[in-house]
Formats: C-alpha cells, sequence, structure tokens
C-alpha cells in the first residue's frame, strides 16, 4: 500500500509540473495578435510653397510611425534589434500594406514644419504573418537566471573587492548593479547574492581570490540556482589628462565572460573600455565605471539573448535511469512510447546493469516537459513512477500492474 501511495504521489507531483508548465505554455500560444489603432503624430519640412506635398509627406511619415508601434508590440527587443535590417525589408519600405485605413483627425502648419494628426488602424495579424513566415517572430523563450560573480577595484580601494570574499557578503560593484539593472529590465532575473550562503565550495581557496576558476563559478551558480553565471573584472584608474588641469581623466576596464551552469558553456564573451573626465577623483572613477558596464550590459543583454534562444532550438541531453527493466517486454514498450514523444530525436543506452538501464536522449525541450510526456503515456501493462526530476536527469521506476 506505501509503494502505490508512494508511486501516485510521484504522478500527483509531476502532473502538477505538467498543468503548471502547459498552462503557461498555453497562455502565451493563445495570446493571439490583435489588429490596433494607434492615434500618431507625422511631421514634415515644407519644401517652397508646395504645402500638399508636405502634407502628403507627413501622413506617410504618421503611418510609418503606427506600424513601427505595432511591431515593436509584435516582437521582443531584442529580436527587433537582431532582425532589423529584415524587418526594414519586410515591412517598413511599404507600410500601407499594413494599414487598414487611417484618417487625419488635425493638422498644421508651424513654420517650415507640417503636422499631422492621425489616427491608424493597423494590420497585426498581418504583420504577425508575415514575420512569423520570414522565421523572425518565434515563440517566447524563457530567460535564464543569472548570477553575478564580478570583483570590482574601485580609485579608492588597493585590492578588488568581491562579494563571494570572506567577510565582504555585503558588497556589490557597480559594474554588476548596472549591468544587473539593464539586463533585468530586458527581462532576465538577477539571482539576488546578498546574504545568501554558499556554504563549503569544493576548492576552499576559491572564497579568498577574486580570480575565479571556471569550476569554482560554476560551482556557486549551481548552489544558488543560477542558469547562468558572468564572471567578470572592472578596474578604474586614473589616465592622462587632455582636457585642462581642473579636469582629471579616469579609465575603467571591464571584462565579462557568461557560461551555463549546466555544461560550462561559454555563451558570450566580452571586453569595453572607457574614459571620463571629472573634478573629483571619486565621482569620475563611479562615473568610468557605470559607463564601461552599461556598454557591456547592453551588449550582453543582445548576446545572451540570442545564444539562448539558438539553445533553446538545439536538443539537449537528458539522462534517464530506469529501474524495473528486468522485464524486457515492459522495458521494450517504454523505449517505444519514448521514441513516439514529440522532441525525442535519439535514445542512446549509457548502462546496463541487472534491472536496471541508462539511457541518453536527445530531447527538444526541457526535463519537466519531458516527464510530463511520458505520464501522458498509456502502458496497459505496467506503471512508471518518476521519483527523481533534476535539471538533466530523470529516475524512473517501471512498475508492474
Amino acid at each position: 500500500m506505501r509503494a502505490m501511495s508512494f508511486e501516485w504521489y510521484g504522478r500527483i507531483f509531476v502532473i502538477a509540473i505538467a498543468l503548471m508548465l502547459s498552462s503557461s505554455l498555453a497562455a502565451y500560444a493563445k495570446k493571439k495578435v490583435q489588429n490596433k489603432t494607434f492615434v500618431v503624430v507625422g511631421t514634415s519640412l515644407i519644401q517652397g510653397v508646395n504645402i500638399q506635398a508636405a502634407r502628403e509627406a507627413a501622413i506617410s511619415e504618421s503611418l510609418v510611425l503606427a506600424v513601427a508601434l505595432m511591431t515593436e508590440d509584435i516582437l521582443e527587443v531584442n529580436s527587433l534589434v537582431e532582425y532589423f535590417p529584415q524587418v526594414n525589408q519586410i515591412i517598413y519600405t511599404e507600410p500601407k500594406n499594413f494599414v487598414l485605413d487611417y484618417k487625419v483627425l488635425t493638422e498644421t502648419e508651424s513654420g517650415k514644419l507640417y503636422r499631422v494628426l492621425v489616427k491608424a488602424r493597423v494590420a497585426g495579424k498581418k504583420i504577425a504573418r508575415q514575420l512569423s513566415d520570414a522565421d523572425i517572430l518565434r515563440a517566447k523563450v524563457e530567460r535564464p537566471a543569472i548570477l553575478f560573480l564580478v570583483s570590482e577595484q574601485s580609485l579608492q580601494e588597493d585590492v578588488p573587492q568581491y562579494w563571494w570574499g570572506q567577510q565582504m557578503g555585503g558588497f556589490e560593484a557597480i559594474a554588476e548593479a548596472t549591468m544587473a539593472d539593464i539586463l533585468k529590465a530586458r527581462g532576465f532575473p538577477i539571482v539576488d547574492h546578498r546574504g545568501a550562503g554558499i556554504g563549503n565550495l569544493t576548492d576552499p581557496g576559491a572564497a579568498a581570490t577574486p580570480a575565479l576558476s571556471d569550476e569554482s563559478a560554476i560551482d556557486i551558480g549551481n548552489r544558488l540556482k543560477a542558469d547562468v553565471i558572468i564572471m567578470g573584472t572592472s578596474v578604474a584608474s586614473p589616465t592622462t589628462s587632455i582636457m585642462g588641469d581642473n579636469l582629471k581623466s579616469f579609465k575603467a576596464i571591464l571584462n565579462a565572460r557568461v557560461l551555463r551552469t549546466q555544461n560550462g558553456e561559454e555563451l558570450a564573451n566580452i571586453s569595453r573600455t572607457s574614459v571620463t573626465a571629472n573634478i573629483d577623483e571619486s565621482t569620475g572613477g563611479r562615473e568610468a565605471l557605470t559607463m564601461v558596464a552599461t556598454l557591456v550590459g547592453d551588449d550582453l543583454a543582445i548576446q545572451l539573448d540570442a545564444a539562448w534562444r539558438r539553445l533553446a532550438d538545439q536538443p539537449s541531453q537528458v539522462e534517464v535511469f530506469v529501474e524495473g527493466t528486468g522485464n524486457l517486454a515492459n522495458f521494450v514498450k517504454f523505449r517505444r512510447a519514448l521514441t513516439s514523444i514529440s522532441g525525442v530525436g535519439g535514445i542512446r543506452v549509457k548502462e546496463i546493469k541487472p534491472n536496471e538501464t541508462t539511457l541518453i536522449i536527445d530531447y527538444k525541450g526541457n526535463v519537466e516537459e519531458l516527464a510530463a510526456a511520458l505520464m501522458r503515456q498509456n502502458f496497459e501493462k505496467f506503471g512508471i513512477n518518476i521519483y527523481e526530476i533534476t535539471q538533466s536527469n530523470l529516475k524512473i521506476t517501471l512498475v508492474p500492474g
């Protein structure tokens, strides 16, 4: 009775995960793109006395703006930046193709400028279809949780400061705070390490150095449940002034690498330098650090989004440990069911032991989705109990019926 109770608890747990996943995915899928109405202003320069030409040019500009607003509403910002040349060619070159109707509400001359206030109804569905056909409009990808491991040496410090160091738990680098604000505004969740305990690291010496090895950084990232870590060093220093005696010049250098905590894969590597000038040394150093972090943060937002989308389109490897494979007929049916699941690209045997088999599965999706798909399978003469789910592993028992 206890075994059956445990099995059903396992089923309920996995089904609950499946329902949460499917509801969130369905909510996005069911979000239909609708046609929208925009009220916009168009402006044109009056050439000589040709008022009519200026009016038509102002109307054309307003329609481009209305279509642009609709396009921005459909696409994520990073996708719009990445595919802007294609979007320009597909959408903006002939904006009237996507305007269902419009009305000039009012118009006026202002010196050499002619302005119109236009109410335009834009064909959002048509824009979405064009972007989808061009493989630009894609399903929303869940953003990775980011942990910053950035050491910083300001003008006031003789040595780098870092939050994972002994007695430095409350430290936050200026560069980290700046980059975190940028990425957070782009929809990336940021792991808050302030006050977080990381316990005894695999490498005990890691807490005593600002220069972490990849292994130690990934160890910390996994302990704090981060999907990616941003390792970095930011350094501010005085530099030769070329702006007179009153102003001092300051330079900041920021190097940042992005690694996946799952496998250590490098997703981005960025280095930037900025120079500022200020009368006050403390203010000038902070401005230089903030400026260089802004440059790196903007680059990271674009590169990380593109890299994460690329990973989402690729199959991942899931290790599936199966108990109860001594009943060969049941195991054969289980493998056959695996191959029928959408997203499963290949199955390989990693290890075989008495009544146990470990499989490696190429799967386009996450582990929770694979577990949910397995629970939906109908096994006539046996059941399955999924008793452990991790980031890249499933543990399953085949239970005789």
